[in-house]
């Protein structure tokens, strides 16, 4: 048997190779396919793990048109596949703006490759890939949070954890935005290779092993492509006075609704309660305001709409994960 290793064949033997396939359609982000296999390959390395197969496998061809017209040379096809310990699913960039739909022949072999008892991971909205064959109906998953919304919509069997970095769930595993290759791969050298070995590339790659939530990187992304002009109208006086004194009456009023009707339109609208909302509303600016300025946490939570600063702190961090201080100190554009 043979396992390729820094493109050298290495002999193992007639055992059986632990087999990893990582999955990458025309268009995927690469860094989503070639940050899992070289840290994989350093995991191996470091655990001295010479019998592990890593390969990369495409649709139709061995060759993958990735973003920004950059082409990869895949091992091989997914179809000629039959066996796999380990298949890594590349993220495809946005679900929602592909125009070429997902090929039924792949969609039939990640299926039969699990019911085979292969082990599934998904990077970022690679999850809509295993998704759509079928594998994560009523199980526990995550993607990017900005296309979370959209993929409860299509797969509403799916118990999309939003605001997870990682998900766990038999031998399913998602992991949430792009970069969180690096967190879903060390997890996986951490699971095959032990934790020693995962602190030594996390060491070596200069990865942060204690990334949990995607919380603090959710950005506020209002609903708007609803066609109720009111509600549309209230969205806008929002953006200018949201973080001013004013009740649910005083915006139902505008609009000449009752509070109640009010209520109901524009939960139905915008997916989301007024209060939900609001609240949403208010926490992106009092991220924007302790990423991009100095004033001082009692200052921000006036000018949000929150005279109580404890509740706001509270709020805040329900909101990011994050107390407003730890965030500032994260992201700060200006050294604290």
């Amino acid at each position: 048997m043979t396992n390729m290793v820094d493109n050298q064949v290495i002999t193992s033997g007639d055992a059986p190779m632990p087999r990893c396939v990582i999955l990458a359609l025309d268009h995927s982000p690469l860094s989503s396919v070639s940050g899992p296999l070289e840290i994989l390959l350093l995991g191996a390395r470091l655990a001295a793990a010479h019998d592990w197969q890593i390969e990369v496998a495409a649709e139709n061809t061995t060759q993958i048109r990735g973003q920004g017209g950059i082409c990869l040379s895949a091992h091989t096809r997914l179809a000629d596949v039959s066996q796999a310990d380990l298949l890594i699913v590349a993220a495809i960039g946005d679900p929602r703006l592909r125009s070429d739909a997902l090929q039924a022949n792949t969609l039939q072999q990640i299926h039969t490759l699990h019911q085979r008892g292969t082990r599934m991971v998904s990077i970022c909205t690679g999850a809509f890939v295993l998704a759509a064959a079928g594998i994560l109906e009523g199980r526990q998953a995550t993607s990017h949070w900005a296309v979370s919304d959209w993929l409860q919509q299509q797969f509403p069997a799916v118990l999309w954890q939003r605001n997870s970095m990682l998900t766990h769930d038999g031998n399913i595993s998602c992991s949430g935005g792009a970069s969180a290759y690096q967190d879903m791969s060390l997890q996986l050298v951490r699971d095959y290779f032990g934790e020693s070995v995962a602190l030594q590339v996390a060491r070596t790659v200069l990865i942060d092993s204690d990334r949990h939530s995607q919380l603090q990187y959710i950005g506020f992304m209002p609903e708007r492509q609803h066609q109720d002009e009111r509600i549309l109208e209230i969205q806008d006086w929002l953006d200018l006075h949201g973080c001013e004194p004013f009740n649910l009456a005083d915006l139902a009023a505008q609009i000449h609704l009752s509070e109640r009707q009010f209520k109901r339109r524009f939960t139905q609208a915008v997916r989301q309660s007024p209060l939900a909302y609001i609240q949403a509303l208010r926490m992106e600016k009092a991220r924007q305001a302790l990423s991009g300025s100095r004033r001082q946490v009692e200052q921000i939570a006036r000018e949000c709409g929150y005279d109580d600063v404890r509740f706001f702190r509270e709020l805040f961090r329900r909101s990011t994960g994050l107390t407003p201080q730890a965030y500032r100190q994260k992201f700060a554009r200006w050294q604290p």
